[in-house]
């Protein structure tokens, strides 16, 4: 085995600004890698970031959650269940390789599997947060959680950007706005800043699709309409008129007024 990895560096010179990619190993199997100054790290593209298979399970999160159930099943309950100090600390350890991970699919476009971290984290985050034996513990998660309900928000829109489906793009990110907005609120300088800051662009994120998505049948009639009266012809105005009051039988959602204000 050769341990000198300079001719791999040499390879790939360090850019900071295009420093990751995927690649296929050996088997043809797909890998994420990223530059670093002085080295490079590998993440497996599925399962867990570093390919290993705690207690024989996908991760250490889906390893506890066995342990709730068979707990369930013998109590009937899961009252008394509860994660330690140091379970914690190992959950939150493996939190981090998908953190590290869904930002890396972040810069790759890749939002479907945006999406699939993000919501495993968040699951994680859930996990903790209910049965984590101490506060602590619990609070050292919950002060990112709108963060990571940004991330997953803007994967969805942005997938369903790439489809050109700009309404639905529009809901997921209304939906993470309203997720955000109804978060209790903390005496914590991260969440208030996080908060803030995820609200700021989400809904920078909706303005955007506003602006640049394709007019609606009726936006298009409008425009027509408006052109019709300033050239003064009225017969094909009030034509116009009557095809979009045919529209208007048909309720439609209004996305400009529901982004307004929020």
């Amino acid at each position: 085995m050769r341990y000198d990895i300079s001719e791999v560096l040499k390879s790939w010179e360090y850019d900071r600004l295009n420093n990751v990619r995927k690649i296929k190993d050996n088997d043809g199997k797909e890998k994420i890698q990223i530059r670093l100054p002085l080295g490079i790290e590998q993440f497996e593209i599925d399962g867990r970031p570093d390919g290993k298979k705690p207690y024989r399970k996908e991760s250490l999160l889906e390893y506890y959650r066995a342990k709730l159930e068979v707990y369930k099943k013998s109590k009937g309950t899961d009252e008394g269940f509860g994660l330690t100090r140091e379970v914690c600390s190992k959950l939150y350890e493996e939190g981090l390789l998908y953190y590290y991970r869904y930002t890396l699919f972040f810069q790759l476009k890749d939002y479907e599997r945006l999406v699939r971290d993000t919501q495993r984290n968040i699951e994680y985050f859930d996990f903790v947060s209910k049965y984590a034996v101490e506060e602590e513990d619990k609070m050292a998660l919950e002060q990112y959680r709108p963060y990571i309900i940004r991330m997953n928000a803007l994967g969805k829109g942005l997938a369903h950007i790439e489809k050109r489906e700009y309404e639905e793009a529009l809901r997921m990110i209304e939906e993470g706005i309203t997720a955000i907005k109804s978060l209790p609120d903390m005496e914590n300088a991260t969440f208030t800043y996080e908060k803030g800051r995820s609200l700021a662009l989400l809904r920078g994120m909706a303005k955007e699709i506003l602006e640049k998505r394709p007019l609606s049948e009726k936006e298009k009639l409008q425009k027509k309409l408006q052109e019709a009266i300033e050239e003064e012809n009225y017969e094909r105005a009030a034509q116009l008129r009557d095809r979009i009051h045919e529209l208007e039988r048909t309720p439609k959602v209004n996305y400009k007024r529901r982004c307004k204000g929020r």
